[in-house]
């Protein structure tokens, strides 16, 4: 089986999916696993062409990486990490300006 990360290199998110979340469930989404994650669904979510397929990605996205700027251990790590969050929102902002 092709790893996972060729696939979503290639754009193939939907074929790379379950493998990805296989691999990154260990630690309940905990650490690096939410980076993965939130990674993932933003980069699919910026490959979509429909607004509610990239909406619903980019929710992912935030989701993971909200939990991973939850994991920070001072304020100055946090606020950094949250940087990718706000990231994400702002692309949903942008989606709903498209209607």
């Amino acid at each position: 089986m092709a790893d996972w990360r060729n696939s979503a290199r290639s754009g193939q998110f939907a074929e790379a999916e379950g493998a990805m979340l296989q691999e990154t469930e260990g630690v309940d989404g905990r650490g690096p696993d939410a980076e993965v994650r939130a990674e993932f669904y933003e980069n699919w979510g910026d490959m979509l062409q429909t607004k509610a397929g990239a909406e619903e990605k980019y929710r992912y996205a935030h989701h993971y990486w909200a939990i991973f700027a939850s994991w920070s251990t001072s304020g100055g790590e946090g606020t950094a990490r949250m940087r990718d969050a706000n990231r994400v929102l702002e692309k949903l902002e942008k989606l709903g300006d498209r209607e």
